[in-house]
């Protein structure tokens, strides 16, 4: 028989806090196998949940917006997409918003760690990506200001918009604002980046090589096609080359902060710039 010394001497039983345990499985709480917040908002599954409100206010303001002519209202990026996916025969509208989303859990999938994660984490997200609109606000005059004595072109309320929105509203531009910010990073960065990074690298092509150019040329591309197709906007130098260091400062956000700080960034400058009007 055990002396009252033996069960003093035990080692007490863990004791299970069913309330914690909960609380990890809907993810509320950070727990010892999360990743902290820089690492954490690099994964795919933040990124959709920030990203998702945004696709689908913008595919819903179409519709309700748009009614029968709703092809009208998309961005550039957008109807390109569409386009090409249109050429295959793929023509449901919720395909591409659909695909997106499957995009982000398969390569979230890929990294069966990184399923937990704070809400807290999102909220993060969403002021980092203000954060970086301010900067590349901030950017913007920079490069105005050099070409002051070079040309006179109009401030860049709308640099980053596919083409000129529709001038029958500002709910309108508001959900054009919202389809650039995530479709022309869908294309240009998640999609673009990669591609151009591992075609150089099976040319051989060094690592920090494949990324700078990977990065100049994604943004080359964001920048050209705001002034291709019909209609396109007229060429200016400003424009151009803002739009190329802008194209280049949302890759690196892409490669070091994540796709959906990216997109929140995209987002938060069109709107800041072109909706609220401030332009710094």
């Amino acid at each position: 028989m055990k002396s009252i010394k033996d069960f003093a001497d035990a080692e007490p039983r863990p004791r299970v806090d069913r309330g914690r345990k909960m609380r990890r499985l809907v993810f509320v709480e950070p727990v010892e196998d999360t990743p902290g917040y820089w690492a954490a908002t690099r994964k795919p599954l933040p990124s959709l949940v920030l990203v998702a409100p945004v696709v689908l206010a913008y595919e819903f303001g179409v519709v309700w917006l748009g009614g029968a002519s709703a092809t009208s209202l998309r961005t550039g990026a957008d109807a390109w997409i569409r386009q090409s996916l249109a050429a295959a025969g793929l023509t449901d509208h919720w395909l591409l918003p659909l695909s997106l989303f499957l995009v982000l859990l398969a390569w979230q999938a890929c990294q069966p760690k990184g399923w937990k994660f704070s809400p807290m984490v999102v909220a993060g997200m969403v002021v980092e990506s203000l954060v970086l609109a301010v900067a590349l606000v901030g950017v913007s005059r920079l490069v105005d200001l050099g070409f002051d004595l070079m040309e006179r072109t109009p401030p860049p309320s709308s640099l980053l918009l596919q083409v000129p929105g529709p001038p029958d509203g500002t709910a309108v531009q508001l959900i054009g604002y919202l389809g650039a910010g995530v479709y022309e990073e869908a294309l240009f960065r998640l999609l673009l980046v990669p591609v151009l990074f591992y075609a150089l690298r099976m040319l051989q092509t060094p690592q920090v090589l494949s990324s700078a150019l990977a990065v100049t040329g994604s943004a080359l591309l964001f920048s050209l096609a705001h002034h291709a197709g019909n209609p396109g906007e007229a060429f200016t130098w400003f424009a151009f080359i803002f739009r190329w260091m802008a194209g280049v400062f949302f890759a690196w956000v892409f490669i070091l902060r994540g796709f959906g700080i990216a997109v929140g960034a995209h987002t938060a400058y069109d709107v800041l710039v072109g909706w609220v009007g401030w332009d710094g």
